[in-house]
């Protein structure tokens, strides 16, 4: 399905450009190769979203050459940059040569009916041109790319429409700011196309600072995952679900993308603290002992303390916080979002606590997980979040828990059908207390 997109958008493309060079005929090389040029240092800055879509500032440049080209090579230059804005290098390097086709074709079609809608109403409003010509090449993006997206990485159509959703004031933006940049490029002739190098240029350069950070910050983070998965081999898929919880529920809640990927790394440290439980008690089969109790109470001290030493990781002391995840608790002094990080969490923590095999009780049915939060929704839970995952997993058509489990840890001793419950939770199982007994 994704490639007879990809290869319908690249015919699209080829079908569209040959039309108009054959109507329109040539377009202005000289705006086609400065702009063109300037497209492809700019697309090359453009900043990834949480679903790989992306947002840079190629249509500014799509448009300023709309604007400083006469109404008959409007059409034919645009198209010809908008080819280039889908040229990155990466993709290059990498030989993803269906990935180039496809965003060539993309960003070929939504430049060529910006155009359209430009040269239409440009003659009564230029101002009110821009804009439409604006809302016209995202309209054809969104469209395109996002069943694209949907497909290339497995998600929803919804979770991606929330990443995207943010960025479209960003066409706006750029198509005004392009319009600027048209009409100054028109008064002041071909120097001041070359003078526009150099803020894209030095957008470039912060923009790459910053991702060389992100990096650093992503690999610690994996680090530091990687080291409990060491510890406690069950944790390795606990993390990445509860992560993956935790970011369904702030999808649910509307969360902008930086806080959603805050709360992602959020979610993967959250059990930290692990590093400095005794392995035996780890997965210890039965009820612990007071005092293994107060060793096990201990650890969430311990993570706060690792999070605490490293700078970037100190905001995500709050989510790994006990305290903090308990929803009746007090919080004052501490900023909300962060707060609501952590009742996200508390919330993602404990249905796959509950819905995953433990040493101490094998899975609990998704239903009677849910029964379980909303038990305690209001006290230990926060409500919102709680009927927030409801929403997400019944919307996903997802199930969770006995007879739906992957990659079930085999533990020394199996686990009993009813147990010690899970957190605090688990004790509405009757059916399996019964088989149990």
């Amino acid at each position: 399905m994704r490639g007879t997109l990809e290869i319908a958008t690249a015919a699209a493309g080829l079908v569209a450009l040959t039309i108009i060079l054959f109507v329109n005929g040539a377009p202005d090389w000289t705006i086609v190769a400065a702009f063109g040029g300037l497209v492809l240092l700019g697309e090359n800055t453009a900043v990834l979203v949480h679903s790989g879509t992306a947002v840079s500032p190629g249509f500014m440049l799509i448009m300023g050459a709309i604007a400083v080209s006469s109404p008959l090579t409007a059409v034919a230059t645009a198209a010809l940059v908008g080819a280039c804005n889908g040229l990155y290098i990466p993709n290059l390097l990498a030989r993803r040569f269906a990935n180039i086709a496809f965003n060539v074709g993309q960003c070929l079609l939504a430049a060529v009916t910006a155009a359209l809608a430009y040269s239409f109403v440009a003659p009564h409003h230029r101002l009110l041109a821009a804009l439409v010509a604006a809302c016209a090449n995202g309209a054809v993006n969104v469209g395109l790319v996002l069943p694209h997206v949907a497909l290339k990485q497995d998600e929803p159509a919804r979770a991606v429409w929330h990443d995207m959703k943010p960025a479209l004031p960003n066409y706006l933006a750029f198509g005004l700011l392009g319009l600027l940049v048209g009409l100054v490029c028109g008064e002041l002739g071909p120097l001041s196309i070359l003078l526009l190098a150099v803020p894209v240029g030095i957008g470039r350069w912060t923009f790459r600072s910053f991702e060389r950070t992100r990096e650093a910050q992503d690999a610690a983070i994996r680090v530091f995952v990687r080291l409990i998965e060491a510890k406690d081999p069950y944790t390795a898929g606990h993390t990445e679900r509860v992560a993956q919880y935790a970011v369904y529920i702030g999808e649910e809640l509307d969360l902008d993308p930086e806080h959603l990927e805050h709360l992602r790394q959020s979610a993967l440290m959250h059990d930290v603290g692990k590093l400095a439980i005794p392995g035996r008690l780890l997965n210890k089969p039965g009820l612990l002992t007071p005092e293994e109790w107060d060793v096990v109470r201990r650890h969430n001290a311990a993570g706060l303390g690792i999070l605490a030493q490293i700078d970037f990781m100190r905001t995500m002391a709050v989510t790994a916080s006990d305290a903090h995840g308990r929803f009746e608790a007090g919080h004052r002094g501490t900023p909300p979002e962060l707060v609501l990080e952590a009742h996200i969490v508390a919330v993602a923590d404990a249905f796959d606590a509950m819905t995953s095999t433990r040493s101490y009780r094998q899975s609990l049915d998704q239903d009677v997980a849910f029964g379980e939060l909303r038990a305690h929704a209001g006290t230990q839970f926060n409500p919102a979040c709680v009927e927030a995952l409801v929403a997400a997993l019944e919307r996903r058509g997802e199930r969770h828990g006995r007879g739906h489990e992957h990659d079930v840890h085999a533990y020394a001793t199996p686990p009993p059908l009813a147990g010690v419950g899970s957190a605090g939770l688990g004790d509405l199982d009757q059916t399996a207390q019964d088989r149990a007994q």
